[in-house]
């Protein structure tokens, strides 16, 4: 399971607004836990722009404290989800040319620092993956924000075990292979041995 910790360094992505533009970009960073050579969850971070951030503070903090919990955060991650609708957080696995069924969403969490929204959480998958199998991709199904990972280390893995190697490879911008709406993914694949 990954602590509630270390959601606060993770990733960025998109607005949630129905009317955001392409330009309104969100950083993202990606967690990938592994346990015994196999996937079993993926974390996430999504760090929004000010414009963004100031109006999900306007909307979903309702007691202006500056942080959300309690029904502000489950109104929040209810907003997420479907605003992300047709790909399930903007996330979507892929086994071969098989779809995975959507992960369960756990231990999701919202901060506010320096005026910037980060959203964190994490997404357990069904059963352990073969991490060599696997292709990960974040993209918004009606291209209406900007999903771009983080310069420095876009990707961090977890539970490795002694002698065990992975190495990521994040594509930007690249067609999406697998049919659906003209989505231009990033795509997250991972070369591992040991």
């Amino acid at each position: 399971m990954i602590r509630p910790v270390l959601f606060a360094a993770l990733l960025a992505a998109t607005p949630l607004t129905s009317n955001a533009h392409p330009e309104d970009e969100i950083l993202i960073r990606m967690l990938v836990g592994m346990d015994k050579g196999q996937i079993t969850h993926i974390g996430e971070s999504w760090t929004f722009d000010p414009t963004v951030s100031d109006w999900l503070i306007q909307t979903f903090d309702a007691n202006g404290d500056g942080q959300f919990s309690g029904d502000e955060l489950g109104a929040l991650q209810d907003a997420a989800k479907q605003n992300s609708e047709g790909s399930y957080f903007y996330t979507r696995i892929w086994k071969g040319a098989e779809q995975l069924p959507d992960p369960q969403i756990y231990g999701f969490q919202a901060t506010v620092k320096d005026g910037s929204v980060t959203m964190a959480f994490a997404l357990a998958l069904a059963a352990p993956e073969d991490p060599n199998a696997l292709r990960i991709e974040m993209y918004d199904p009606e291209n209406l924000t900007g999903l771009v990972p983080v310069k420095e280390n876009p990707v961090v893995i977890r539970g490795l075990t002694d002698g065990e190697t992975c190495v990521p490879a994040v594509a930007v911008n690249k067609p999406d292979v697998h049919g659906g709406p003209d989505a231009i993914p990033i795509a997250l694949t991972m070369a591992c041995n040991g």
